[in-house]
């Protein structure tokens, strides 16, 4: 079972209600699937993550609403996921791909 170590349990004291961020590394590890996976379905917006500089962090709450959403075959496409960040150039695009 995965269980995150005593340093990235308190990461940030001080701080209530703020979410743990998580690796590829550890989202791969609870999921029980290769890194490589978790890092192709970020790319493609399956699982939701945040970008800091080079790095990919994922927010303990949105991996498993995204499982969820999964489980339930409600998984989002890569435009709804942009569209719903704000990002200006994927709300304009069409959904038709050629």
């Amino acid at each position: 079972m995965f269980r995150p170590t005593a340093a990235r349990r308190g990461w940030w004291p001080g701080v209530s209600g703020l979410e743990e961020l998580l690796t590829a590394d550890e989202v791969a590890e609870l999921l029980h699937i290769p890194r490589s996976t978790v890092s192709d379905y970020a790319r493609r917006g399956v699982l939701p993550s945040v970008k800091l500089g080079r790095h990919r962090r994922f927010v303990r709450s949105d991996v498993a609403d995204a499982i969820e959403r999964l489980r339930l075959g409600r998984a989002p496409t890569r435009s709804q996921t942009t569209t719903e960040r704000g990002d200006k150039s994927a709300a304009g695009r069409s959904g038709v791909h050629r």
